[in-house]
């Protein structure tokens, strides 16, 4: 790989907001969905103010969100392997347990914007799964075990323009198409988190945003606001949402 290309950007802070929280993600609508400290849910708008918000701690904590759709958004409980899915108002609209459908163990989820239901990846069988919101199974991978060698442990997972996008940060970003089809590995390896945009993968590292071409494998680098004390952040629309110990910041750029 060649060495990365730095990318010159201008970062303008549009609010810094008082929160306690671990986890970030956006939307195409410029929303952000933070998960608290206290295990809940928090929706804000571009301006930072404050929407809408779900409390719920009847399956354990709440590992992750996924708002491709902000009309159904999905929450990902696995230590109770529960999927609960919300409406644009933090409403809960639906949930099932993995486990009536013969998954007892998943490490990440996420929806399908392909057909509206949900990939996950069963680790007790090493298979993706496709599943609608009833519980149905609609595709099955094969065994990741058999057809690479080695055990697959994936932490999170993104479907972007049919491709459905896996991490296990030992092996690096697995790459499958809308049938569950592996297709290649992309050698990123110790990420936890990322998006893609237009065929390119954004993740975070220190404190810089690097940018990987899936096509043209050229890999460029964003150097982030000074901060010390980031810990998650996501990129869409021109935002950055920087998630500190005590605040979140939104930059455009």
């Amino acid at each position: 790989m060649l060495p990365a290309i730095k990318i010159l950007l201008i970062f303008i802070l549009l609010k810094s907001i008082s929160i306690d929280a671990n986890f970030v993600t956006s939307d195409y609508l410029q929303n952000a969905y933070v998960i608290t400290n206290q295990n809940n849910l928090q929706k804000l708008d571009s301006a930072g103010n404050l929407l809408f918000h779900y409390n719920q701690n009847r399956f354990g904590i709440l590992k992750s969100v996924d708002a491709t759709n902000p009309m159904k958004i999905i929450l990902f409980y696995p230590d109770y392997a529960t999927v609960v899915w919300l409406d644009n108002t933090l409403t809960e609209v639906g949930l099932f347990s993995l486990k009536k459908t013969g998954i007892f163990s998943s490490s990440a989820v996420c929806f399908s914007s392909k057909d509206n239901n949900i990939w996950i990846f069963d680790d007790q069988e090493y298979k993706l799964k496709k599943i609608d919101f009833s519980g149905n199974l609609i595709i099955e991978s094969s065994d990741m075990f058999q057809l690479m060698g080695h055990a697959v442990h994936p932490v999170f997972m993104i479907e972007r323009d049919q491709f459905l996008y896996v991490s296990d940060p030992e092996i690096g970003i697995l790459v499958f198409d809308a049938y569950g089809t592996y297709k290649e590995t992309l050698h990123l390896k110790n990420i936890s988190k990322f998006t893609v945009i237009n065929n390119e993968i954004y993740y975070w590292e220190g404190k810089q945003v690097f940018v990987y071409g899936i096509n043209s494998l050229e890999e460029k680098y964003i150097s982030l606001p000074e901060n010390d004390q980031a810990i998650d952040l996501s990129i869409d629309n021109n935002l950055l949402y920087l998630l500190e110990k005590e605040n979140l910041k939104l930059y455009r750029f």
